[in-house]
């Protein structure tokens, strides 16, 4: 239960954040160590975990863990629950996924291959879902635990050459619903925060923005992942919080 002291209760908490590596995914490693919890720090690339690891860590007086592994691979799971239990991690009170397979490179349907379909598929949905089962009797072990993933504003309102992003991320909304309800008697609440496109301040975006688009920071998606972690949103679940910049 949060305090005066930690309002968010999650000092100490056990946070799993995979595809910390990426702009979001550091992004929400920082907020939470910021925050006091213990974080994991899940990437494909072993030196660019340890070296965040050893950065919020310092930064922040927190414990912080590498764990390296392909989550797309069929192993992959298997591979991230042994690098777990080798940190002595025996519960996770937060899982949050921000791994995507999404290059950004703009694709007419007419263009796009079934093969890159079935790509963002693999890495964007199905590794999803194996991450989240493979993880569930460490969230349960918590006995309250909170799941974020992480969608898009382009599975809420579309977006042009874009059919595999747009459909995946979709589908990705569907599975927090399933979720939220086949998890809930685990005590593991399950929802998903869907961004507009991310960028740092001060970088121009490379394509053009639809009406009522404003790019979003990193740590600005951070802060609604974090939320929704938090005891603040003790009573939500299923919920898909779309974040666009403060445009309706």
């Amino acid at each position: 239960m949060s305090n005066a002291a930690d309002p968010l209760g999650l000092v100490g908490a056990r946070v799993l954040v995979a595809g910390a590596t990426g702009l979001v995914g550091g992004a929400v490693v920082r907020a939470f160590a910021a925050a006091g919890a213990e974080v994991v720090v899940h990437g494909r690339d072993e030196k660019a975990a340890g070296a965040l690891a050893d950065r919020v860590a310092a930064e922040h007086g927190v414990r912080a863990h590498p764990v390296t592994a392909d989550l797309a691979a069929p192993e992959g799971p298997q591979a991230l629950r042994a690098g777990l239990d080798a940190a002595g991690v025996d519960r996770l009170d937060v899982l949050v996924n921000c791994v995507t397979g999404y290059d950004g490179r703009p694709r007419p349907a007419a263009a796009l291959t079934a093969e890159e379909f079935r790509a963002l598929l693999d890495t964007d949905l199905v590794a999803v879902f194996r991450l989240v089962t493979a993880a569930l009797p460490l969230l349960a072990a918590a006995g309250r635990s909170r799941v974020v993933l992480l969608s898009s504003l382009a599975g809420v309102r579309g977006r042009p050459a874009a059919a595999h992003l747009c459909s995946v991320k979709a589908a990705v909304a569907g599975l927090t619903l399933a979720l939220a309800h086949d998890l809930a008697g685990e005590g593991v609440r399950v929802n998903c925060v869907a961004p507009g496109p991310v960028q740092e301040p001060g970088t121009p975006h490379s394509g053009p923005l639809g009406p009522g688009i404003v790019p979003t920071t990193p740590d600005e998606v951070a802060g609604c992942v974090l939320a929704l972690a938090s005891d603040l949103s003790a009573p939500v679940n299923g919920h898909l919080q779309v974040v666009n910049g403060g445009r309706p």
